[in-house]
């Protein structure tokens, strides 16, 4: 646990209201708008120490089929996603692709073959720690070994350009999947998720006068291993 070394924070993170549109590359038809808000205290844990935590902490179970595994629904895209939430409680597994906090969910006859999308926002962490957890998903056949899928696709959605947004990443369940589970890899923790065009207005003296700009600049989020993401499986 990370009490111990914790300096008081009052940073937030949040989720803002959210359009889905037809680009996304999932099924299902037409997005109504969907909102989905998590306001929640932040602790004033450092990048290092985050995953420091992680290196140390005991693994969980000795395979795959020893995970626990909850029931993950279907849902239509009116409804609520289901919200995962990471952080140095949840279970830890040593994958082939890193050590790794997970959520381990098995499957429903018919869900295989699906769209599996997520989303995830940048957290608003202090300076020493900005940046957001970066979820992989490994899937499972029914005798829990890992098949191969296709990458996920990472794109930034905002609505007016800014840092007022989120991340989607979708890709198609297969069809011999019986489990998935989301967790990061050491490759991912090894990046930064980089949104190109952020637009910010600059207050800029022009002579005597006063004038507010557009500047447009790139940003870049760290990875981490812990954090929030919101799963949607079209079913």
């Amino acid at each position: 646990m990370l009490g111990s070394s914790r300096r008081p924070c009052y940073g937030i993170r949040y989720w803002d209201g959210i359009m889905m549109d037809n680009g996304n590359p999932v099924r299902g038809g037409p997005w109504l708008a969907l909102l989905v808000v998590s306001m929640l205290l932040q602790a004033c844990t450092t990048v290092s120490e985050t995953r420091n935590a992680l290196r140390t902490a005991e693994v969980c179970c000795d395979d795959f089929a020893a995970m626990p595994f909850a029931a993950i629904r279907s849902v239509n895209p009116s409804d609520a996603p289901v919200g995962i939430k990471l952080d140095d409680r949840s279970p830890v597994y040593p994958f082939s692709t890193g050590k790794s906090y997970f959520s381990a969910y098995a499957l429903s006859p018919g869900q295989p073959g699906s769209d599996l999308l997520l989303m995830f926002a940048p957290g608003r962490f202090n300076a020493l720690n900005s940046g957001t957890f970066c979820p992989i998903v490994t899937y499972l056949n029914s005798q829990h070994q890992p098949i191969a899928s296709e990458d996920l696709a990472i794109r930034w959605v905002s609505a007016d350009k800014s840092r007022t947004g989120y991340w989607t990443a979708a890709q198609t369940v297969p069809a011999a999947a019986s489990y998935l589970i989301v967790h990061t890899s050491d490759e991912m923790l090894s990046r930064q998720l980089s949104i190109d065009a952020v637009t910010e207005n600059q207050t800029i003296m022009v002579g005597y006068a006063v004038a507010t700009i557009p500047v447009t600049r790139a940003a870049g989020y760290r990875c981490l291993p812990v954090g929030e993401v919101q799963v949607i499986l079209l079913g």
